[in-house]
Parts: structure tokens; C-alpha cells; sequence
């Protein structure tokens, strides 16, 4: 396996909407000035940095700014027009839920990293970012920028504030409160909860039929076809096995897709999947074996989780199909690799 088809990265458009905002906060950061300086606006989508360099970003800023919640205040100054192409085309959606739907399906073109989806659950929608591979300290100023970016650009794009009946229910993040939680419920207008399972904002799913303030049909449809162009050009940058790995991201852990459903997935045959794969230097049965692993140190990573709950979360029936299945991806045991984290 090629290391480098799977390194998670992002682009340089993601990096200038931080840098955009931080600047109007007063933090201009000359490190991201330097890297978009004589692009055009397609490059910024096709050059891309590995996502270390983002965490590194928001770490500057953070001491620069002496502000430990600096990613959720750079979300509340996000405006819609900061996302290029991308945030026109939010704009002129009919609604929130077309308006998600348009910027979920092209996440990827600002990072191939996370993953977000849209869950329903009872009158419940929830906008929940996967992350496996980082954990809950590196992601806290993706995830606290993200959700509060979200939250804020919805009151943007319907022209009007949240109700009693539209506004966030509760947002959940993995990591510590990094200041009072009064002024996260501030700014996220509704409860917060730390230390969770995942990081997630929850609205009611009424709000998903909310019309966007004077979306233009006509304009949203030139968008989607510039949009179209570009996408084809950056999937041919993106190799298959990355894609794959943000597709799992988003699957139940106890029910990790097989080769069938992952070509259906990608509009593809089981086995024109694996002639691309083969091309790329890999296979689906090597990356299924190495995602897994992944996810299954993660989840042992958390409190030193018990082995059982590990082994019952990616569905084993018994902790010992768990300990063999683990030591045939990685080499060593579940406590073996527990202790060596210690």
C-alpha cells in the first residue's frame, strides 16, 4: 500500500477561510498569506497540505489570539461567501436541507480527513462529524469551528434568527470545555455537552423544510455545473482508497461495509473496484484490514477503554474473536497494544 493515496489532507481554500476570518479578528496568520499568494480560485481547492498543518494553524492561533475557544468565535464570524463557489451555492438552495445535503456531498473538496452526515432520529436531525483517526484533543478546534460555523452561517442563509422551534437542541463534543460553558451556550445558542461520544449538533427536523432567505433556482443550477466541472477535475486528484476511507468513517463501527456495498456506494462493480484499487498499489481486502485496525485503537485509545466494550462496539460476540481478529491486523493483542499506550 501506497502511504501516501490515504494521508489526510486539506485544502488550501479550507485554510483561507480560517485565515479570512481570523484576519477580520484581528489575527492575520502570514503562513496561510503565503501559501494562497498568486492562486487562482481552482487552485486553492487542488493544492492541498497534510491536515497536520491545519492543527498546527489553529495552534497559532490560539496563542496568538490568548484565546482557548478561539475555533468556536472564528465560527461565529464564518460568512457564507468566505466558501467561494461552495457557499454561493448554499445561498441559493431552497431549503436547509437541500442546503446540507449540496455541501455534505462535496465536503471532501475542502478535506478528505472528516466526514459529516446527517442522521435522523425520531423528529431529530443530527449533523454528526466522524473522525477516527484523530482524537478528541486534535480535532477540538475542527470540531468547535465547524459546529459553530454551521449554527451561525443557518441564521445567514434564513435571513432571520432561531425560534423555540427551530433552533439547536444540544451539541456534544468529544473533548474538555476549554472556558465556561456559559459562553459555549452562547455562542452555539443552545446546551453543550463535553466528554461525549461524538461531536454532533442536534436540531429538530423541522428545520430541515426552513426556506432559505431569496434562493434563485436559476443561479443555484449554473453553480451546480461549475460545481460539477470542478469536482470531476479534484475526484481525479483523490485516489479511491481515501475516498473509501471517509466512507467507512461514516459507517456504524459493529457493521463495517463489505466490498459489495462499498462499489455500490461509489456507482462501481465489485470487481472494477479492485482493478482500481490494484492500480493504486492496494486492495479492498488490505484497506477494510487496516481501517479496522485503526478504529479498533481508537476506541481502546479512549480511557483505556475495557477490551469487552471494545469488542462489543466493532460487534464481536466475545472478546476472544476480538483478540485473535486484532492481533491478525496489527501483530499484538488488544492489552498488548493497551500497555504500550500506557
Amino acid at each position: 500500500m501506497k502511504q501516501s493515496l490515504r494521508i489526510p489532507s486539506v485544502s488550501v481554500h479550507y485554510l483561507n477561510i480560517i485565515a479570512n476570518t481570523l484576519s477580520r479578528m484581528g489575527y492575520p496568520n502570514h503562513d496561510i498569506e503565503s501559501r494562497t499568494e498568486g492562486l487562482s480560485e481552482d487552485d486553492y481547492y487542488f493544492n492541498r497540505v497534510p491536515v497536520e498543518v491545519l492543527f498546527d494553524i489553529w495552534q497559532q492561533a490560539e496563542q496568538g489570539s490568548q484565546d482557548p475557544m478561539i475555533a468556536l468565535h472564528v465560527g461565529e464570524r464564518i460568512h457564507p461567501m468566505d466558501y467561494g463557489l461552495l457557499g454561493q451555492l448554499m445561498m441559493n438552495c431552497s431549503n436547509i436541507e437541500e442546503a446540507l445535503q449540496r455541501i455534505l456531498s462535496v465536503e471532501f473538496v475542502l478535506n478528505n480527513a472528516f466526514a459529516s452526515q446527517v442522521i435522523l432520529e425520531d423528529d431529530k436531525a443530527i449533523n454528526r462529524i466522524f473522525c477516527h483517526q484523530y482524537g478528541p484533543e486534535q480535532m477540538r478546534h475542527v470540531a468547535e469551528q465547524d459546529i459553530s460555523a454551521l449554527i451561525n452561517i443557518g441564521v445567514f442563509i434564513m435571513n432571520r434568527d432561531y425560534t423555540q422551534e427551530n433552533r439547536p437542541l444540544e451539541v456534544h463534543f468529544r473533548h474538555a470545555p476549554q472556558g465556561p460553558v456559559s459562553e459555549y451556550e452562547r455562542a452555539l445558542r443552545c446546551p453543550v455537552k463535553f466528554n461525549q461520544e461524538y461531536n454532533q449538533v442536534t436540531f429538530p427536523q423541522s428545520i430541515l423544510q426552513t426556506r432559505t432567505y431569496n434562493p434563485s433556482p436559476r443561479i443555484a443550477g449554473l453553480l451546480q455545473a461549475e460545481l460539477k466541472s470542478l469536482l470531476d477535475r479534484i475526484e481525479a486528484h483523490d485516489s479511491l482508497a481515501m475516498r473509501m476511507w471517509r466512507y467507512f468513517q461514516t459507517q456504524p463501527a459493529d457493521n463495517q461495509p463489505d466490498i459489495e456495498r462499498t462499489a455500490n456506494h461509489f456507482n462501481l462493480t465489485a470487481r472494477t473496484l479492485q482493478r482500481h484499487l490494484k492500480h493504486e498499489g492496494t486492495s479492498f481486502q488490505d484497506e477494510i484490514k487496516q481501517y479496522k485496525a485503526m478504529l479498533a485503537k481508537s476506541l481502546l485509545d479512549v480511557n483505556n477503554s475495557p477490551i469487552s466494550q471494545v469488542a462489543f462496539q466493532l460487534g464481536f460476540n466475545d472478546s476472544s474473536a476480538f483478540h485473535k481478529a486484532f492481533k491478525r491486523w496489527t501483530g499484538i493483542t488488544p492489552g498488548e497494544y493497551q500497555r504500550s499506550i500506557a
